[in-house]
């Protein structure tokens, strides 16, 4: 028996996550895509050697 009430409990766990993970049940829009990152040039810059 306690085995079924815990049983019960993942399931209703598990179909909360799922319902309401996709957005479609709450109503809320998808958020939008992320955009790209911008390509950055390398900075040319002195070698420093830190060793003493």
């Amino acid at each position: 028996m306690k085995a079924l009430k815990i049983l019960v409990m993942l399931a209703t766990v598990a179909g909360g996550v799922a319902l309401s993970s996709c957005g479609c049940c709450t109503g809320e829009e998808r958020p939008p895509k992320l955009r790209p990152l911008p390509q950055f040039n390398e900075v040319p810059t002195p070698s420093v050697e830190h060793a003493k």
